[in-house]
């Protein structure tokens, strides 16, 4: 099976007056950072189903390669951004098949088990993609649709948020571990919304209402938000990557400001700053973490500032679209083509990168324009800790591809990227930020002792990844 590793953003809509369609096209398109492989949307009317998808951005599939689908009298929706690193057309989701739609957030982790248990072969359309197996298993439970969803997501591991549409209702579930966010906003007029992030509530019209919990299963219908069952959990286990870098800026994630946090992560690493002339963010990703630096006590009385040394073409990502870290090919070219470096700000200076992570060791590339332009030094500093270990709960990377798993020497990964000098913060740093208050210890657990989910860093799983389908098994 090819491992068809989401990242994706998910969205639905309730309402007997909204234009649902339009309201979906809406959330999906202030959702594209989440994915921009492919988008699809499935409306209902309470007696049938209208289903469209395709590849590209969601504003090109349902604006200039088809119009916005149309059911009469469609009072309920789903939409899905795909992001994946294989697979063709026909993985793009929603999927549908005896009156259950669904939409995926996120990566099953026992996968294999499920497909031995249910006896779903490797050539069956059903073994595609773990949503497809998802989906599969809830059909072969017993019972209405309703019933079907309920039994069926009690076999399923990992992270995962759902958005199920039937015939006359959503049934929303998230992971018990709560690994990544989903939220619930009320229409102006009669009416709900669900979302990956909460900062595509405004473009659907909506205000937030609150956050579906971890476990939680609900239903919205023509009787509001009720939920229907809570999974049982021990212990949180929130995505703090989904903080670093996947959400957006203005996005509220697991109760936290997501902007505020990577203000938060530039003060600390302020306290790291190397003697240079000024600092400069890699866009976009870096901008936030740069703030920070530059508003904190310690960059002013360095007399260190922020400078814009590097440009991204606005043209280029208009038609590119796809930030570098999550095209599923092409990175490295991607990284060269994206930026320019100012020689009239770099030359003869000595210059501080700030981005929010390493991933794959792009940031090569950007070292190379910066001192072409003529920097003296070219330092680093990096908002999150080292990325040596493959995610199994749906980001895209692998051990095989981290840097830092293939060079675990910080002083070798330095040299391989050209630097002067590179820090990243420490684990005790990264929940310094989310807690407001130092860390003595600099553990592996303070992740999990704090309920977030740092494997990433540590190579500690919050869960077992024994039936997950890693990027080296594609």
């Amino acid at each position: 099976m090819k491992n068809i590793r989401d990242n994706c953003a998910i969205a639905g809509v309730y309402s007997k007056t909204a234009d649902i369609p339009q309201i979906l096209l809406n959330g999906l398109v202030e959702l594209n950072h989440r994915g921009q492989e492919g988008s699809g949307m499935i409306l209902a009317n309470g007696k049938e189903f209208k289903m469209l998808k395709d590849s590209g951005l969601a504003g090109i599939v349902f604006s200039i390669k088809h119009s916005l689908p149309d059911l009469d009298n469609a009072f309920v929706g789903i939409g899905h951004n795909r992001y994946s690193t294989s697979g063709s057309l026909s993985e793009v989701q929603p999927f549908l098949e005896n009156g259950i739609g669904i939409a995926h957030n996120g990566n099953l982790t026992n996968v294999k088990f499920l497909k031995e248990k249910y006896t779903i072969a490797d050539s069956m359309e059903a073994a595609k993609s773990d949503t497809r197996v998802a989906l599969a298993i809830i059909n072969k439970m017993k019972g209405d649709a309703q019933e079907r969803i309920l039994a069926g997501v009690k076999e399923l591991e990992g992270a995962f948020s759902f958005i199920f549409i039937l015939k006359n209702s959503l049934i929303v579930v998230r992971d018990s571990l709560g690994f990544r966010p989903m939220s619930i906003g009320k229409l102006q007029r009669h009416g709900y919304v669900v979302a990956s992030e909460n900062s595509a509530f405004k473009s659907m019209g909506a205000e937030f209402l609150r956050d579906v919990l971890p476990g939680e299963v609900i239903k919205i219908d023509e009787n509001g938000v009720n939920t229907l069952t809570m999974m049982s959990f021990k212990k949180l286990a929130q995505c703090i990557f989904e903080l670093i870098y996947i959400a957006r800026p203005d996005s509220t994630v697991f109760g936290i400001p997501v902007m505020q946090f990577r203000l938060k992560q530039g003060e600390i690493l302020a306290r790291h700053i190397p003697d240079v002339d000024f600092i400069v963010p890699v866009p976009r990703s870096g901008i936030s973490a740069a703030i920070g630096i530059a508003g904190s006590e310690l960059a002013k009385k360095k007399g260190i500032v922020y400078m814009d040394g590097l440009y991204t073409n606005p043209y280029r990502a208009s038609v590119d679209g796809a930030r570098t870290f999550i095209r599923p090919s092409g990175r490295d070219k991607a990284a060269t083509e994206k930026y320019s470096a100012n020689e009239q700000i770099l030359k003869g200076k000595k210059i501080c990168l700030i981005d929010d992570s390493i991933v794959r060791g792009s940031l090569r590339l950007v070292v190379e324009k910066v001192r072409k332009a003529g920097a003296t030094e070219v330092h680093a500093l990096i908002a999150s800790p080292s990325l040596t270990h493959a995610c199994y709960m749906g980001v895209d990377f692998g051990d095989a591809e981290l840097l830092a798993h293939k060079m675990p020497d910080l002083e070798e990964r330095k040299k391989y990227l050209g630097l002067d000098s590179l820090y990243h913060l420490r684990y005790s740093e990264l929940i310094e930020v989310v807690l407001g208050n130092k860390i003595k210890i600099d553990s592996p657990e303070v992740f999990s002792e704090n309920n977030f989910c740092g494997a990433c860093f540590t190579g500690k799983y919050p869960i077992s990844i024994k039936g997950a389908i890693s990027k080296e098994d594609d």
